[in-house]
């Protein structure tokens, strides 16, 4: 078959690596360069990562392509010293237990709660009636383990992973772990003494950073991937499709059996959305939050607390306006010269989309003063470095399942078309990646789409 792929973040590079040795795919990226959300910047001898800074070794899907394209011996570890984690919560650095068993010492929840939380070993599983009902990631955690553990641990972390309201992110969407776990032990105590999964460890590729497996699989893809080519327009035309490409102001029309959209759902909206109207309300219902970056270094001197963790979350509606910090020098080394201390800081998400759009002046007054609450730096930074997301991170909402159901019975009516990456079915990369490499198998075993002329099923919407 002819293969388009549309978007060359990682999950598109994995599709189109997946699919070359069978298919003729071509990738379009129109950007200059590969990798989405993943770019690693060497600036000031620093490594700063505009997003995801490595992945859980634990992955499977990823870690085996990460073998399969031969850099499996340049991974690295984050140090051990980056073990601890810690959360701002009432004006404090609460440090969290690294197993379960040393819950109980934890000064974040009063006696009261973890007595309470202790009650979930004989709470039993939740019965869902309605399989389609889902069940916030707030509800879960204060209906299992109380209203402490959720709003002074749960909610603060998941602003750190996703950017998300708790309160508002479907737990059976982004988490289904959780959901397994509770339905097969009846506890989630139960479950983690009970686990012999090998606890993941962050991994990254040292001073490359992550924009290592980027460059390798576009170097194995060569001339299949093309930058700078941006899609403009999808139709349907003889027996498959064909997509409007300009680049360096050419245009062409490029003839395909299938195309696979692994772009960010608003964008797959703007090319799907003329096919079918009701495709496009459901990709353009799929929200995302924005993230202001920061990276910043200083001299160990200039740093009173020790950072001798992973680094920190902050609960919200304590004077802190930052979502956390890591403690990039501390995890990864390499990533900063020697006798100097470098964080990387997160400001935005759900609950705050004001600061992605603060001018760089007030963002750095904000991260400086929350620093100084925080860790009790008042010295300036010897390197800033910011980048602002306006649009960095899918939301996973309640209604998130029902909604991918419907996209995908919408994309059936559109034989040929698929869509693919994070606002779908799994945000973390291992999961995006494990997913990719899915929907690349199915259409290697798929052979060519039904024959005839994809029917359009509907209007452009007029709302955008």
């Amino acid at each position: 078959m002819k293969i388009a792929v549309v978007g060359g973040g990682i999950a598109g590079l994995a599709i189109a690596y997946r699919l070359c040795a069978t298919h003729d795919v071509t990738l379009f990226e129109r950007d200059p360069a590969p990798g989405g959300k993943i770019n690693s910047q060497h600036l000031d001898g620093y490594l700063f990562e505009w997003g995801p800074n490595g992945f859980l070794s634990n992955a499977e899907a990823l870690s085996a392509l990460i073998d399969e394209i031969g850099l499996g011996p340049e991974l690295v570890e984050a140090s051990p010293a980056a073990a601890k984690r810690s959360i701002w919560w009432n004006g404090k650095l609460h440090a969290l237990p690294a197993k379960p068993q040393q819950a109980l010492s934890m000064s974040i929840v009063s006696p009261g709660a973890k007595l309470g939380a202790l009650r979930e070993l004989f709470t039993g599983p939740y019965v869902q009636t309605d399989p389609d009902r889902d069940e916030s990631v707030y509800a879960f955690a204060a209906r299992r383990l109380g209203p402490e553990f959720a709003e002074r641990l749960i909610s603060p972390a998941l602003l750190g992973i996703s950017g998300g309201d708790a309160r508002e992110t479907s737990l059976d969407a982004l988490f289904p772990r959780m959901r397994a776990m509770e339905r097969e032990h009846g506890s989630l105590i139960r479950a983690a003494l009970a686990s012999k999964r090998r606890p993941g460890r962050l991994t990254n590729f040292g001073a490359s950073g992550m924009a290592r497996p980027i460059a390798r699989l576009a170097e194995l893809l060569g001339a299949r991937l093309r930058t700078g080519a941006n899609v403009l327009a999808v139709r349907p035309g003889g027996d498959g499709w064909e997509l409007d490409v300009e680049t360096d102001g050419a245009r062409e029309r490029f003839t395909c059996d299938r195309a696979v959209f692994a772009i960010p759902a608003y964008d797959a909206a703007d090319l799907l959305g003329p096919l079918d109207a009701a495709l496009d309300a459901e990709l353009r219902a799929i929200p995302y939050v924005p993230m202001r970056v920061v990276g910043l270094a200083f001299r160990p001197g200039d740093v009173p607390a020790p950072l001798d963790g992973f680094g920190f979350l902050v609960a919200r509606n304590f004077g802190v306006r930052i979502l956390g910090a890591l403690y990039t020098s501390t995890i990864f080394p390499m990533q900063a010269p020697p006798g100097t201390a470098y964080l990387r800081v997160f400001l935005g998400g759900a609950l705050d989309r004001e600061a992605a759009g603060l001018d760089a002046e007030s963002a750095r007054a904000v991260v400086r003063a929350d620093l100084r609450a925080t860790l009790g730096i008042t010295a300036e930074p010897i390197v800033y470095h910011e980048y602002v997301w306006p649009r960095a991170i899918a939301q996973y909402r309640l209604d998130h399942r029902a909604r991918v159901r419907r996209i995908e019975a919408r994309l059936g009516s559109l034989p040929g078309l698929e869509v693919a990456g994070n606002a779908f079915r799994g945000l973390g990369l291992g999961d995006n990646v494990r997913d990719a490499l899915a929907l690349a198998e199915r259409l290697n075993g798929a052979g060519a789409p039904p024959r005839g002329t994809p029917a359009a099923t509907g209007t452009v919407a007029t709302e955008r």
